[in-house]
């Protein structure tokens, strides 16, 4: 095969059809930054969860003096009923951890959140008492999905006012996500399914403008390879063009949205993105955007030159 042949003919079909390559890489590029936004956003709710999901899953909060849960009648938690919440906390096999934070803890943490020398805050602090606090016990578990099971085991303990769990909290938080992602990566399948109808529409025309050409090949007796390679090697320069063009929206994306704004001013939320997880999503954007590009170029060589 001679490859400055082909090579020149990829130049002269490319200015041949300029309008159609220019769409077809506009199409392309579109549905690939779509899709990699919603493959960095699975990245995001990754981290997320990853950030709250193996921290201290449920809280469970003993009984105070001012507690009108069923299991606090007695008043205030004994050390008994701590104990025996704590020994069946240790006995569950879902449970990994557990840490006891005492009301004086409590407050002690709350004095070192307010700044010192507010005399308003100051005025609050001291009429703060230890008891105001009830004192939890936090939980970590192997499997963050297990926290249903260690609420039931405890809640209908005595001397257990309540149970909280950081996932519920959250739990807006992943479903804004999942509709985000879920809505970049349906939209992104659309734009997919027009790009390989274009790129169809596209070796469908250019096979009839060049109709007398493959002719002429054929009958020199050129390969099969030899005249599918232009037709390739032009999805092939798209694709690549389509990916670079996405993988440079996505870095814009990161560089002013997330490191910008989302980074900087909500860097104590959760854990962000970072240049690795968006390089990860380049690179699947690029294979994406190859497939894209050669499997449909592929199958439609072969049928509309009957090779």
């Amino acid at each position: 095969m001679a490859f400055t042949q082909v090579f020149s003919e990829l130049g002269t079909n490319l200015r041949r059809n300029v309008s159609m390559s220019v769409s077809l890489i506009v199409t392309m590029t579109v549905s690939l930054l779509l899709a990699s936004l919603g493959l960095l956003l699975q990245q995001q709710a990754d981290h997320t969860e990853e950030r709250f999901g193996n921290e201290l899953q449920v809280q469970v909060v003993l009984c105070t003096e001012n507690s009108r849960s069923s299991n606090c009648l007695g008043g205030a938690a004994t050390d008994e009923q701590a104990d025996a919440v704590k020994k069946a906390l240790d006995d569950n096999p879902a449970v990994e951890s557990v840490e006891f934070r005492s009301s004086e803890e409590f407050l002690d943490i709350l004095r070192e959140t307010y700044k010192q020398g507010d005399e308003i805050d100051d005025e609050i602090l001291e009429g703060l008492n230890a008891k105001d606090f009830p004192a939890s016990y936090f939980v970590t578990m192997n499997d963050p999905d297990d926290h249903k099971e260690v609420e039931s085991q405890v809640e209908g303990m005595n001397g257990v006012a309540s149970t909280e769990n950081l996932r519920d909290l959250l739990g807006p938080l992943f479903s804004i996500l999942d509709y985000i992602r879920w809505a970049a990566i349906g939209v992104a399948l659309l734009l997919v399914i027009a790009a390989v109808l274009q790129v169809s529409n596209t070796i469908r025309m250019t096979v009839y403008a060049r109709r007398r050409e493959i002719g002429i090949m054929r009958l020199v007796g050129a390969s099969t390879w030899h005249i599918q390679m232009p037709f390739i090697l032009e999805s092939l320069v798209a694709a690549l063009v389509s990916a670079a063009l996405a993988c440079a929206g996505l870095a814009a994306f990161m560089k002013f949205i997330v490191y910008a704004q989302a980074r900087e001013k909500l860097s104590e939320m959760t854990l962000w993105v970072d240049w690795s997880d968006a390089g990860t999503v380049a690179l699947y954007t690029l294979g994406f955007a190859i497939l894209l590009a050669l499997i449909p170029t592929l199958f439609m060589t072969r049928k509309y030159l009957k090779v």
